[in-house]
Protein backbone atom coordinates (compact mmCIF):
# COMPACT_ATOMS: atom_id res chain seq x y z
CA UNK A 1 0.00 0.00 0.00
CA UNK A 2 1.10 3.80 -0.91
CA UNK A 3 2.23 5.25 2.50
CA UNK A 4 -0.04 8.30 2.06
CA UNK A 5 -3.02 5.90 1.83
CA UNK A 6 -2.08 4.93 5.33
CA UNK A 7 -2.02 8.73 6.52
CA UNK A 8 -5.27 9.55 4.85
CA UNK A 9 -6.84 6.70 6.67
CA UNK A 10 -4.83 8.08 10.10
CA UNK A 11 -6.89 11.37 9.61
CA UNK A 12 -10.15 9.73 9.07
CA UNK A 13 -9.83 7.93 11.99
CA UNK A 14 -8.70 10.99 14.31
CA UNK A 15 -11.26 12.94 12.35
CA UNK A 16 -13.91 10.29 13.90
CA UNK A 17 -12.86 10.55 17.24
CA UNK A 18 -13.00 14.04 17.64
CA UNK A 19 -16.47 14.80 15.46
CA UNK A 20 -18.49 11.64 16.64
CA UNK A 21 -19.26 13.14 20.14
CA UNK A 22 -20.27 16.58 19.00
CA UNK A 23 -22.13 15.72 15.89
CA UNK A 24 -23.85 12.59 17.54
CA UNK A 25 -24.18 9.32 14.96
CA UNK A 26 -26.47 9.39 12.27
CA UNK A 27 -25.56 13.20 11.60
CA UNK A 28 -21.47 12.51 11.90
CA UNK A 29 -22.08 9.52 9.61
CA UNK A 30 -23.93 11.33 7.18
CA UNK A 31 -20.80 13.80 7.62
CA UNK A 32 -18.49 11.22 7.30
CA UNK A 33 -19.66 9.42 4.30
CA UNK A 34 -20.09 12.82 2.29
CA UNK A 35 -17.31 14.45 2.93
CA UNK A 36 -14.35 11.81 3.51
CA UNK A 37 -14.97 10.00 0.71
CA UNK A 38 -14.48 13.38 -1.55
CA UNK A 39 -11.18 14.71 0.22
CA UNK A 40 -8.22 13.70 -2.14
CA UNK A 41 -10.48 12.74 -4.89
CA UNK A 42 -10.23 15.22 -8.02
CA UNK A 43 -11.38 15.05 -11.87
CA UNK A 44 -10.49 15.97 -14.74
CA UNK A 45 -12.74 16.48 -17.70
CA UNK A 46 -11.48 16.63 -21.40
CA UNK A 47 -13.65 18.74 -23.61
CA UNK A 48 -11.52 20.28 -26.17
CA UNK A 49 -12.49 18.75 -29.18
CA UNK A 50 -15.03 19.87 -32.30
CA UNK A 51 -16.83 16.18 -32.30
CA UNK A 52 -16.12 16.25 -36.22
CA UNK A 53 -18.62 13.05 -36.60
CA UNK A 54 -21.28 14.62 -35.19
CA UNK A 55 -21.66 17.14 -37.92
CA UNK A 56 -23.52 18.95 -39.00
CA UNK A 57 -24.65 19.50 -35.65
CA UNK A 58 -21.32 19.52 -34.10
CA UNK A 59 -19.09 22.44 -35.45
CA UNK A 60 -15.42 23.87 -34.02
CA UNK A 61 -17.88 26.99 -33.22
CA UNK A 62 -20.80 25.36 -30.94
CA UNK A 63 -18.96 21.40 -30.59
CA UNK A 64 -21.43 18.45 -29.21
CA UNK A 65 -19.92 18.85 -25.60
CA UNK A 66 -22.02 22.25 -25.64
CA UNK A 67 -25.39 20.75 -26.93
CA UNK A 68 -28.31 18.90 -25.42
CA UNK A 69 -27.76 15.89 -27.59
CA UNK A 70 -29.45 13.20 -25.50
CA UNK A 71 -31.07 15.03 -22.79
CA UNK A 72 -32.58 18.69 -21.52
CA UNK A 73 -28.79 19.69 -20.41
CA UNK A 74 -25.44 19.78 -22.46
CA UNK A 75 -22.98 17.08 -22.62
CA UNK A 76 -20.68 19.20 -20.52
CA UNK A 77 -23.13 19.91 -17.61
CA UNK A 78 -24.02 16.39 -17.60
CA UNK A 79 -20.77 14.83 -17.09
CA UNK A 80 -19.98 17.21 -14.43
CA UNK A 81 -23.49 16.67 -12.62
CA UNK A 82 -22.88 12.79 -12.71
CA UNK A 83 -19.75 12.78 -10.56
CA UNK A 84 -20.73 15.49 -7.58
CA UNK A 85 -21.07 13.15 -5.20
CA UNK A 86 -17.52 11.77 -5.83
CA UNK A 87 -15.65 14.96 -5.69
CA UNK A 88 -15.61 18.45 -4.24
CA UNK A 89 -16.57 21.29 -6.97
CA UNK A 90 -13.32 22.68 -5.83
CA UNK A 91 -11.90 19.70 -7.04
CA UNK A 92 -12.99 19.27 -10.91
CA UNK A 93 -10.72 20.83 -13.57
CA UNK A 94 -11.82 21.00 -16.90
CA UNK A 95 -9.16 20.98 -20.29
CA UNK A 96 -10.95 22.32 -23.36
CA UNK A 97 -9.49 24.61 -26.28
CA UNK A 98 -8.80 28.77 -25.84
CA UNK A 99 -11.08 29.10 -28.54
CA UNK A 100 -13.96 27.58 -26.34
CA UNK A 101 -12.79 30.53 -23.23
CA UNK A 102 -16.31 32.53 -23.73
CA UNK A 103 -18.66 29.25 -24.03
CA UNK A 104 -16.70 27.46 -20.57
CA UNK A 105 -17.33 30.39 -19.03
CA UNK A 106 -20.50 30.88 -18.86
CA UNK A 107 -20.88 27.46 -17.47
CA UNK A 108 -18.49 28.15 -14.88
CA UNK A 109 -21.12 29.92 -12.35
CA UNK A 110 -23.82 27.77 -13.24
CA UNK A 111 -21.70 24.83 -12.07
CA UNK A 112 -20.11 26.54 -9.32
CA UNK A 113 -16.20 25.48 -11.23
CA UNK A 114 -13.57 28.34 -10.11
CA UNK A 115 -12.13 29.61 -13.44
CA UNK A 116 -8.55 28.68 -12.18
CA UNK A 117 -9.44 25.10 -12.94
CA UNK A 118 -9.85 25.30 -16.29
CA UNK A 119 -7.06 24.53 -18.47
CA UNK A 120 -7.48 26.71 -21.75
CA UNK A 121 -4.86 24.44 -24.46
CA UNK A 122 -3.23 27.08 -26.63
CA UNK A 123 -3.71 24.52 -29.18
CA UNK A 124 -5.15 20.77 -29.82
CA UNK A 125 -2.14 18.33 -29.11
CA UNK A 126 -4.53 14.97 -27.87
CA UNK A 127 -4.12 14.04 -24.36
CA UNK A 128 -0.78 13.55 -23.03
CA UNK A 129 -0.51 17.21 -22.54
CA UNK A 130 -3.50 18.17 -21.00
CA UNK A 131 -3.52 15.29 -18.74
CA UNK A 132 0.50 15.80 -18.12
CA UNK A 133 -0.07 19.99 -16.94
CA UNK A 134 -3.24 19.30 -14.77
CA UNK A 135 -1.93 16.15 -13.05
CA UNK A 136 1.59 18.31 -12.08
CA UNK A 137 -0.67 21.05 -11.04
CA UNK A 138 -3.29 18.95 -8.80
CA UNK A 139 -0.13 16.89 -6.96
CA UNK A 140 1.26 20.16 -6.50
CA UNK A 141 -2.19 20.98 -4.29
CA UNK A 142 -2.19 17.65 -2.85
CA UNK A 143 0.23 14.99 -2.29
CA UNK A 144 -2.47 12.78 -1.69
CA UNK A 145 -4.40 12.85 -4.62
CA UNK A 146 -6.61 10.56 -6.62
CA UNK A 147 -7.11 11.69 -10.36
CA UNK A 148 -10.53 10.62 -12.18
CA UNK A 149 -10.41 11.46 -16.36
CA UNK A 150 -13.25 11.46 -18.33
CA UNK A 151 -14.17 12.77 -21.64
CA UNK A 152 -16.96 14.69 -21.72
CA UNK A 153 -19.75 12.56 -24.47
CA UNK A 154 -20.11 9.76 -22.82
CA UNK A 155 -23.68 8.76 -21.93
CA UNK A 156 -24.18 6.58 -19.06
CA UNK A 157 -27.42 5.05 -18.33
CA UNK A 158 -27.13 3.68 -14.60
CA UNK A 159 -25.33 6.62 -12.85
CA UNK A 160 -25.71 4.68 -9.78
CA UNK A 161 -24.06 1.26 -10.70
CA UNK A 162 -21.64 3.85 -12.60
CA UNK A 163 -20.48 5.62 -8.96
CA UNK A 164 -19.99 2.38 -7.46
CA UNK A 165 -17.57 1.03 -9.82
CA UNK A 166 -15.89 4.19 -9.41
CA UNK A 167 -15.62 3.78 -6.09
CA UNK A 168 -13.93 0.27 -6.39
CA UNK A 169 -11.63 1.90 -8.71
CA UNK A 170 -10.54 4.96 -6.82
CA UNK A 171 -9.59 2.04 -4.16
CA UNK A 172 -7.38 -0.20 -6.16
CA UNK A 173 -5.90 3.56 -7.96
CA UNK A 174 -4.51 3.99 -4.66
CA UNK A 175 -2.65 0.82 -4.34
CA UNK A 176 -0.57 2.73 -6.88
CA UNK A 177 -2.18 0.89 -9.80
CA UNK A 178 -3.51 3.56 -12.96
CA UNK A 179 -7.10 1.67 -13.76
CA UNK A 180 -8.97 1.74 -16.31
CA UNK A 181 -12.84 1.41 -17.10
CA UNK A 182 -13.40 -1.73 -19.71
CA UNK A 183 -16.29 -2.27 -21.95
CA UNK A 184 -17.83 -5.38 -22.36
CA UNK A 185 -18.15 -5.88 -26.18
CA UNK A 186 -21.74 -6.13 -27.42
CA UNK A 187 -20.73 -6.06 -31.46
CA UNK A 188 -17.49 -6.15 -33.83
CA UNK A 189 -17.06 -2.13 -32.94
CA UNK A 190 -14.11 -0.35 -35.69
CA UNK A 191 -14.55 2.40 -33.60
CA UNK A 192 -12.86 1.66 -30.11
CA UNK A 193 -9.62 0.54 -29.03
CA UNK A 194 -9.90 -2.68 -26.91
CA UNK A 195 -7.68 -3.71 -24.29
CA UNK A 196 -6.96 -7.60 -23.25
CA UNK A 197 -6.32 -8.78 -19.89
CA UNK A 198 -4.67 -11.85 -18.17
CA UNK A 199 -4.50 -12.31 -14.76
CA UNK A 200 -6.73 -10.87 -11.84
CA UNK A 201 -5.41 -8.52 -9.85
CA UNK A 202 -4.49 -10.12 -6.43
CA UNK A 203 -6.49 -7.32 -4.06
CA UNK A 204 -9.59 -8.89 -2.25
CA UNK A 205 -12.48 -7.87 -3.72
CA UNK A 206 -10.90 -5.08 -6.20
CA UNK A 207 -12.60 -7.10 -9.05
CA UNK A 208 -9.56 -5.44 -11.37
CA UNK A 209 -7.72 -7.70 -14.26
CA UNK A 210 -4.04 -6.80 -14.73
CA UNK A 211 -3.80 -5.50 -18.83
CA UNK A 212 -1.75 -7.32 -20.93
CA UNK A 213 -2.00 -5.41 -23.47
CA UNK A 214 -4.01 -2.56 -25.72
CA UNK A 215 -5.29 -3.13 -29.42
CA UNK A 216 -5.81 0.08 -32.05
CA UNK A 217 -8.64 0.58 -33.52
CA UNK A 218 -9.60 -2.81 -35.10
CA UNK A 219 -10.53 -3.69 -38.71
CA UNK A 220 -14.68 -5.46 -38.87
CA UNK A 221 -12.82 -8.75 -39.34
CA UNK A 222 -10.50 -8.01 -36.53
CA UNK A 223 -13.06 -7.15 -34.31
CA UNK A 224 -15.14 -10.32 -34.67
CA UNK A 225 -12.48 -12.09 -33.56
CA UNK A 226 -11.63 -9.71 -30.36
CA UNK A 227 -15.20 -9.63 -29.11
CA UNK A 228 -15.06 -14.15 -28.90
CA UNK A 229 -12.43 -13.97 -26.19
CA UNK A 230 -14.05 -12.99 -22.93
CA UNK A 231 -10.40 -11.12 -21.78
CA UNK A 232 -10.96 -8.38 -24.53
CA UNK A 233 -12.66 -5.13 -23.60
CA UNK A 234 -13.49 -1.79 -25.30
CA UNK A 235 -11.55 1.18 -24.39
CA UNK A 236 -13.33 3.72 -22.70
CA UNK A 237 -10.81 6.07 -21.89
CA UNK A 238 -11.92 6.29 -18.32
CA UNK A 239 -8.64 6.68 -15.93
CA UNK A 240 -8.34 6.69 -12.18
CA UNK A 241 -4.60 7.22 -10.88
CA UNK A 242 -3.12 9.16 -7.88
CA UNK A 243 -1.55 12.02 -9.41
CA UNK A 244 2.18 11.40 -8.04
CA UNK A 245 1.94 7.29 -9.73
CA UNK A 246 0.80 9.03 -13.38
CA UNK A 247 4.26 11.74 -12.91
CA UNK A 248 6.16 9.31 -11.93
CA UNK A 249 5.13 6.91 -15.32
CA UNK A 250 5.05 9.87 -17.22
CA UNK A 251 8.97 10.60 -15.87
CA UNK A 252 9.91 7.35 -16.89
CA UNK A 253 8.48 6.57 -20.55
CA UNK A 254 8.22 10.66 -21.56
CA UNK A 255 11.00 12.22 -19.57
CA UNK A 256 11.54 14.75 -22.47
CA UNK A 257 7.81 15.71 -22.24
CA UNK A 258 7.57 15.84 -18.25
CA UNK A 259 10.39 18.00 -18.31
CA UNK A 260 8.87 20.71 -20.16
CA UNK A 261 5.46 20.01 -18.18
CA UNK A 262 7.53 20.74 -14.93
CA UNK A 263 8.81 24.01 -16.80
CA UNK A 264 5.13 25.32 -16.82
CA UNK A 265 4.15 27.52 -13.90
CA UNK A 266 1.80 30.71 -15.41
CA UNK A 267 0.11 31.35 -18.99
CA UNK A 268 2.79 32.71 -19.81
CA UNK A 269 4.65 29.51 -19.50
CA UNK A 270 2.26 27.29 -20.89
CA UNK A 271 1.77 29.38 -24.36
CA UNK A 272 5.07 29.26 -24.83
CA UNK A 273 6.21 25.74 -23.83
CA UNK A 274 3.02 23.86 -25.10
CA UNK A 275 3.81 23.37 -28.42
CA UNK A 276 7.18 21.34 -27.01
CA UNK A 277 4.90 18.62 -25.65
CA UNK A 278 4.70 15.75 -27.91
CA UNK A 279 1.40 15.87 -29.53
CA UNK A 280 0.17 12.32 -28.66
CA UNK A 281 -2.62 10.28 -26.47
CA UNK A 282 -1.87 9.49 -22.81
CA UNK A 283 -2.75 5.96 -24.01
CA UNK A 284 0.39 5.84 -26.02
CA UNK A 285 2.71 7.83 -24.00
CA UNK A 286 1.98 5.84 -20.68
CA UNK A 287 -0.76 3.20 -20.26
CA UNK A 288 0.52 1.03 -22.81
CA UNK A 289 3.45 0.75 -21.64
CA UNK A 290 3.25 0.56 -17.76
CA UNK A 291 3.24 -2.08 -15.79
CA UNK A 292 1.07 -0.77 -13.47
CA UNK A 293 -2.19 -0.65 -15.65
CA UNK A 294 -5.18 -2.46 -14.95
CA UNK A 295 -8.95 -2.76 -15.54
CA UNK A 296 -11.84 -3.03 -13.68
CA UNK A 297 -14.73 -4.50 -16.05
CA UNK A 298 -18.12 -2.05 -15.61
CA UNK A 299 -21.83 -2.59 -16.46
CA UNK A 300 -23.55 0.59 -16.02
CA UNK A 301 -24.85 1.04 -19.69
CA UNK A 302 -21.78 2.63 -20.76
CA UNK A 303 -22.40 4.54 -24.58
CA UNK A 304 -19.89 6.64 -26.21
CA UNK A 305 -21.70 9.58 -28.11
CA UNK A 306 -18.62 9.59 -31.05
CA UNK A 307 -20.91 9.51 -33.88
CA UNK A 308 -24.63 9.06 -35.17
CA UNK A 309 -24.94 5.79 -34.46
CA UNK A 310 -24.41 6.09 -31.19
CA UNK A 311 -28.43 7.89 -30.80
CA UNK A 312 -29.57 4.70 -32.18
CA UNK A 313 -28.38 2.97 -28.48
CA UNK A 314 -30.30 5.97 -26.35
CA UNK A 315 -33.62 7.12 -28.42
CA UNK A 316 -36.30 4.41 -28.81
CA UNK A 317 -36.79 3.24 -32.22
CA UNK A 318 -40.48 2.88 -34.14
CA UNK A 319 -41.43 -0.33 -35.08
CA UNK A 320 -39.45 -0.53 -38.63
CA UNK A 321 -36.28 0.51 -36.62
CA UNK A 322 -36.36 4.22 -37.41
CA UNK A 323 -35.49 7.68 -34.96
CA UNK A 324 -37.28 10.66 -36.18
CA UNK A 325 -36.52 14.09 -34.50
CA UNK A 326 -37.82 17.21 -35.29
CA UNK A 327 -40.33 18.05 -38.40
CA UNK A 328 -40.55 14.98 -40.70
CA UNK A 329 -42.99 12.97 -43.00
CA UNK A 330 -41.68 9.31 -43.85
CA UNK A 331 -43.36 6.69 -45.99
CA UNK A 332 -42.06 3.00 -45.91
CA UNK A 333 -38.59 3.75 -44.63
CA UNK A 334 -36.62 1.22 -42.47
CA UNK A 335 -33.60 1.52 -40.01
CA UNK A 336 -33.57 5.35 -40.75
CA UNK A 337 -32.40 8.11 -38.62
CA UNK A 338 -33.53 11.41 -39.42
CA UNK A 339 -32.35 14.98 -37.22
CA UNK A 340 -33.99 18.18 -38.03
CA UNK A 341 -33.57 21.63 -36.19
CA UNK A 342 -35.92 23.03 -38.37
CA UNK A 343 -37.19 22.74 -42.25
CA UNK A 344 -39.51 19.79 -42.79
CA UNK A 345 -37.24 16.51 -44.01
CA UNK A 346 -39.46 14.38 -46.00
CA UNK A 347 -38.11 10.52 -46.38
CA UNK A 348 -39.80 7.89 -48.77
CA UNK A 349 -38.66 4.32 -48.74
CA UNK A 350 -35.52 4.67 -47.08
CA UNK A 351 -33.10 2.27 -45.68
CA UNK A 352 -30.26 2.45 -43.37
CA UNK A 353 -29.67 5.98 -43.81
CA UNK A 354 -28.67 8.82 -41.97
CA UNK A 355 -30.11 12.01 -42.34
CA UNK A 356 -29.52 15.62 -40.15
CA UNK A 357 -30.51 18.77 -41.12
CA UNK A 358 -29.43 22.16 -40.07
CA UNK A 359 -29.89 25.54 -40.78
CA UNK A 360 -26.58 25.57 -42.80
CA UNK A 361 -26.18 22.24 -43.68
CA UNK A 362 -27.83 18.77 -44.65
CA UNK A 363 -25.67 15.37 -44.19
CA UNK A 364 -27.25 12.20 -46.11
CA UNK A 365 -25.09 9.41 -45.58
CA UNK A 366 -25.40 5.09 -45.03
CA UNK A 367 -25.03 4.16 -41.86
CA UNK A 368 -22.75 2.35 -42.63
CA UNK A 369 -20.53 5.26 -42.84
CA UNK A 370 -21.22 7.03 -40.34
CA UNK A 371 -17.79 6.96 -38.84
CA UNK A 372 -16.47 8.50 -41.80
CA UNK A 373 -18.48 11.99 -41.26
CA UNK A 374 -15.23 13.43 -39.86
CA UNK A 375 -13.98 13.25 -43.32
CA UNK A 376 -16.58 15.09 -44.72
CA UNK A 377 -15.33 17.96 -41.85
CA UNK A 378 -11.46 17.63 -42.96
CA UNK A 379 -12.95 18.31 -46.29
CA UNK A 380 -14.94 21.28 -46.20
CA UNK A 381 -11.53 22.90 -43.79
CA UNK A 382 -9.32 22.26 -47.13
CA UNK A 383 -11.75 24.50 -49.11
CA UNK A 384 -12.49 26.89 -46.35
CA UNK A 385 -15.90 26.00 -46.03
Amino acid sequence: MVAGTDNYCAFIIGAFNFLYPILGSSTFYLYFILNSRKMNNYVIILAGGIGSRFWPLSRESEPKQFLNICSKKPMLEETVRRIGSLVKKDNIYIATNKIYHKKIKNYLKKLNIHPRNILFEPEARNTLAPLGVLSKNIYNKDKEAVVLVFPCDHYIKDKNRFLSILDKAICVAKRGYIVTLGITPTRPETAYGYIKVKSKLKIINSKAYVVDRFIEKPTFIKAKKLIKDKKFYWNAGIFIFRADTMLQELKKFAPDDYEVINKIKDAESLNRLWPRITSTSIDYAVMEKTNKMVLVPTDFGWIDLGSWQAIEEIIRKDKNGNIFKGNFIDIGSRDTLVWSDNRLVATLGLNNTVIVNTKDALLVCSKDRVQDVKKIVWKLKQKNL
